[in-house]
């Protein structure tokens, strides 16, 4: 772009912010002007590159014949053209619901990851992730169930953990996961999930007894249950 700063101090430095205003809206479309200060811009100071890796590909001149194809391609009609406004809701809907359910996992995985990675496998935080978002799933679609709340949890942890502790039966998870669902408070339940936490040894995975990955995984498994229940509520 040619510039010829013509001015004081303060004509410069607004020829300089006009330059930059310039450079940043065209400098990745190809194109270039030839423009010099106090001369009015004319079509012919403007140059468009055949560039076909360009952001915006649009016609720089709407009265030249060429561009009547672009404009033809954008009176193309949406694929929602004969769809009822009521259809376009639902749809959408069950759209970014199916888009939450494959995000949650992931989201709370790293949530998980940033307390409990020392303690667990990568992969075993994952399963616990995406069988707690499945348990929380699977428990508001079950409306007319008879089970207390604290009961309803106990199932939720069992079911988080069952996959991870195959070798334990579910009765034996049940009764290390019912200190964990009957605290149902934010204070009593961070002091359960420590308390459950300090009776097992920090120490690699694979040097844990059955018993002790159960607690582990229970524990973070209530943890991934009541983030998921906080965002819920957000």
């Amino acid at each position: 772009m040619e510039r010829k700063l013509g001015f004081g101090n303060s004509g410069e430095l607004e020829a300089i912010g006009e330059q930059n205003l310039w450079d940043v809206l065209l400098q990745n479309e190809d194109i270039t002007i030839c423009w010099q200060d106090s001369q009015p811009l004319t079509e012919d100071m403007v140059q468009v590159g055949e560039n076909p890796h360009a952001q915006v590909r649009y016609p720089w001149n709407p009265a030249d014949p060429a561009s009547e194809a672009f404009f033809t391609d954008s009176d193309i009609p949406s694929i929602f053209a004969d769809w009822q406004e009521e259809e376009i809701a639902e749809r959408s809907q069950s759209f970014f619901n199916r888009l939450e359910q494959v995000w949650a996992p992931i989201s709370l995985q790293s949530r998980l990851a940033e307390r409990f990675s020392t303690r667990i496998p990568h992969s075993l935080l994952a399963a616990i992730a995406q069988q707690a978002q499945a348990a929380l799933s699977n428990t508001q679609k079950a409306l007319n169930t008879s089970l207390s709340v604290a009961d309803q949890l106990s199932e939720q942890l069992v079911q988080c953990v069952q996959g991870i502790i195959p070798t334990l039966a579910a009765e034996d998870l049940y009764v290390l996961a019912r200190p964990l669902a009957y605290q149902m408070r934010n204070g009593g339940l961070q002091n359960a999930i420590d308390t459950t936490l300090a009776q097992v040894p920090q120490t690699d995975w694979e040097q844990l007894s059955e018993m002790q990955r159960a607690r582990l995984s229970l524990a973070i498994a209530r943890f991934a249950i009541h983030e998921l229940q906080a965002s819920q509520d957000d």
